[in-house]
C-alpha cells in the first residue's frame, strides 16, 4: 500500500514538471521529419520462356473439294472442217465490245462485231455477228459463212435463267475434180445450209442447303438445205444431290427428237431417249462414278455403262484413270453435214452406239506442265463412212458400217506460264482390229496430231500458232472395193496481234504456211497459202 502511494506521488510530480516546462507564448506547429511515400508490394509475375512449341510430326488430314482441271476426252475422232473455216485461231475477243475487219488473198473478206450489255453480275446480254468467205483458183472452189448469235443470262434470286438464239448460213459448191459437172450450171452445184437455233434453260445459281443442283434446258434447231428440212429438239433434265462431301447422287433424263423431210420423199423421225442414274463417290484416295445409261434408240433398248474411276497417288501429282462408258450418237442430217458438206441427202438415218473401255494416267509436274496418257478399246456400231466412187464422184454417199472395232491411244501435253505462254499438244492413234461391213474405214483418219501456241512476250503483243497434222485416210476407188490412201498432211498456221492504242489493234493471220493443197476428202483439194490482215477496234465502256 505504501509502495502504491509513493509511485502515485512521483508520477504527479513529473506531470507537473512537464506542464511547467511548456512555453505557451509561442505558436504551435507540427514538424514532419519524413514525407509519406506509398509503395505497392511487388506482384508475382509469370515468367514467359521464349521456347517455341514442339512441331507436330503427324500429317494433317485435310479434305479439299476442288474439281479436276484435266479434261476428259471421248475416245472418238475429232471432226475436221473441210476448209479453213476459222481464219482467226485466237477465238473470241477478250474485250466486251469490238469490231474486227480484215481482208486477204483468195478474195477473203472478214467482218466481226461483238457487243455486251449488262452489269456482269446479274444480267448479261451478248450479241455476236460475223462473216467470212473465200474463193480459190479452181472453178467454184468457194464458200461463205455468215452467223449472228444472241445470248442472255440473268439471275433472279437463287435461280439463273439463260437463253440464246442464232442464225447461221453456210454455202459450199461441188467443186470436186469431176468431169461429170463440167457443163453443169453453177447454181445446180450449190450446197446452201441454214440453221435457226433457240436454247433456253435455268439452273440454281447457288447450291442450296439440301445439296441440290439442277440445270434443265431445251435446245431446238431447224436445219435445211433449201430442198430438205430437219427439226431437232433436245430436252435435257439433269439433277444432282449431295449427301455430305463424299457421296453424290446424279440423275439425267434426255429426249433427242428429230424429224426429217427429204426432197421428194416421205418424212420420218429419229428419236433417242436415255435415263442416266449414277452415284459419285469421292474421297482423298478414290473418285468413282458408277452408273448405267438405259437408252432407247428408235424403240430399241440398250443398257450402256457409265463408270469412271480416278485413283490419285499419295502426293497428288498423278492420277490413275479408268473408264467404261457408252452412249448413242445421233447421225442426223445436220451432224453428217458438219463432217462432210458434200454429201447426198440421207434417205434414212441410223445412229452410232459407241462403247469405250480405257485406262491411263494424268497429272502435273512443277505446276506448269500437265499431261494425260490413255489407251483403250473402242467399238462403233453403225458407224457412218463416206464414199464417192459412184457417179457423179463429186458427191459423197453415206454408208453404214455395222461394226468397227480397234484400239485407241491418246496423249496430251500442256505447258502454261500464267498468261504469258500456253503450249498444248494432242496425239490420237487408232488401230482397227475388226470391221464387219465395209473392207476399209473409208475417210476415217487413223492418226492425228494437233498443237497450239499462245505467247504474249509483252503486254501489247500476242503471237499464236496452230498445227494440224494427220495420216492420210483410205478412200474407196471403185465398186469392186479397191482402196487407195490420201497423202499425209501438215498444216501450220500462225498469227500476230499488236495493240497500237487503247482502242485499236492490228492483226495478221497466215494459214497453210507450207502451201500444201492437201485433200481431206477425195477429189477436193484445199486452198494453199492464205494471208489475212486487218484491224480491231475495241470499246471497253459499259453500254
Amino acid at each position: 500500500m505504501l509502495n502504491k502511494r509513493i509511485i502515485f506521488f512521483l508520477g504527479f510530480c513529473c506531470w507537473g514538471f512537464v506542464l511547467s516546462a511548456q512555453d505557451t507564448s509561442k505558436k504551435q506547429r507540427v514538424e514532419i521529419t519524413s514525407a509519406f511515400k506509398p509503395v505497392l508490394k511487388n506482384a508475382v509475375k509469370i515468367n514467359f520462356n521464349a521456347t517455341p512449341p514442339a512441331p507436330e510430326t503427324a500429317n494433317p488430314n485435310l479434305s479439299y473439294n476442288i474439281p479436276l482441271q484435266n479434261l476428259l476426252f471421248s475416245l472418238q475422232p475429232v471432226a475436221l472442217k473441210p476448209m479453213a473455216l476459222q481464219i482467226d485461231s485466237a477465238g473470241v475477243a477478250h474485250n466486251s465490245n469490238y469490231i474486227k475487219l480484215g481482208y486477204g488473198n483468195f478474195n477473203t473478206p472478214l467482218a466481226e462485231a461483238g457487243i455486251t450489255i449488262g452489269d456482269g453480275k446479274k444480267t448479261n446480254f451478248n450479241l455476236f455477228a460475223g462473216h467470212l468467205s473465200q474463193k480459190g483458183d479452181l472453178r467454184l472452189q468457194q464458200w461463205n459463212q455468215t452467223a449472228i448469235n444472241a445470248h442472255l443470262n440473268t439471275v433472279a434470286g437463287q435461280v439463273e435463267v439463260y437463253g440464246k438464239a442464232g442464225y447461221e448460213q453456210k454455202t459450199f459448191f461441188l467443186y470436186g475434180l469431176d468431169t461429170a459437172f463440167n457443163n453443169s450450171k453453177d447454181d445446180s452445184l450449190k450446197k446452201p445450209y441454214q440453221t435457226f437455233s433457240v436454247k433456253a434453260g435455268f439452273r440454281n445459281a447457288y447450291v442450296n442447303r439440301f445439296g441440290l443442283t439442277y440445270n434443265p434446258d431445251v435446245d431446238i434447231k431447224v436445219f435445211s438445205d433449201s430442198r430438205a428440212s430437219e427439226t431437232n429438239a433436245i430436252l435435257n433434265l439433269p439433277v444432282e444431290i449431295r449427301a455430305g462431301n463424299v457421296v453424290r447422287a446424279a440423275l439425267a433424263v434426255n429426249a433427242d427428237l428429230t424429224s426429217f423431210k427429204p426432197t421428194g420423199g416421205t418424212s420420218y423421225t429419229n428419236n433417242v431417249f436415255f435415263v442416266n442414274p449414277a452415284v459419285i463417290f469421292k474421297t482423298e484416295k478414290i473418285r468413282l462414278r458408277a452408273g448405267i445409261r438405259p437408252t432407247w434408240d428408235n424403240g430399241s433398248l440398250r443398257v450402256l455403262p457409265d463408270v469412271l474411276l480416278d485413283i490419285p497417288t499419295k502426293d497428288g501429282k498423278a492420277v490413275f484413270i479408268a473408264g467404261w462408258t457408252g452412249h448413242v450418237r445421233k447421225n442426223n442430217y445436220q451432224y453428217l453435214v458438219s463432217q462432210n458438206p458434200w454429201i447426198n441427202q440421207p434417205q434414212s438415218q441410223f445412229n452410232t452406239r459407241i462403247t469405250e473401255l480405257f485406262g491411263g494416267v494424268k497429272g502435273s509436274v512443277a505446276s506448269s506442265f500437265n499431261y494425260r496418257l490413255q489407251a483403250g478399246f473402242f467399238e462403233f456400231l453403225n458407224q457412218p463412212l463416206f464414199v464417192n466412187y459412184l457417179k457423179p464422184r463429186a458427191v459423197f454417199n453415206v454408208v453404214q458400217e455395222g461394226k468397227l472395232q480397234g484400239l485407241h491411244a491418246q496423249a496430251e501435253l500442256g505447258y502454261v506460264i500464267t498468261d504469258q505462254l500456253n503450249l498444248s499438244a494432242k496425239l490420237d492413234i487408232y488401230s482397227f482390229t475388226g470391221q464387219e461391213t465395209e473392207p476399209e474405214p473409208w475417210h476415217f483418219i487413223p492418226t492425228q496430231i494437233t498443237a497450239a501456241l499462245r505467247w504474249q512476250p509483252i503486254k501489247k503483243l500476242m503471237i499464236k500458232s496452230d498445227l494440224f497434222a494427220w495420216q492420210g485416210p483410205v478412200y474407196r476407188v471403185n465398186a469392186a472395193g479397191d482402196a487407195a490412201t490420201l497423202p499425209s498432211v501438215a498444216d501450220l498456221n500462225a498469227g500476230i496481234e499488236f495493240r497500237a492504242t487503247k482502242m485499236i489493234s492490228v492483226w495478221t493471220q497466215f494459214n497453210n504456211i507450207f502451201n500444201n493443197t492437201y485433200r481431206r476428202w477425195n477429189l477436193y483439194p484445199q486452198l494453199g497459202f492464205q494471208f489475212v490482215g486487218g484491224i480491231r477496234v475495241t470499246f471497253d465502256q459499259k453500254l
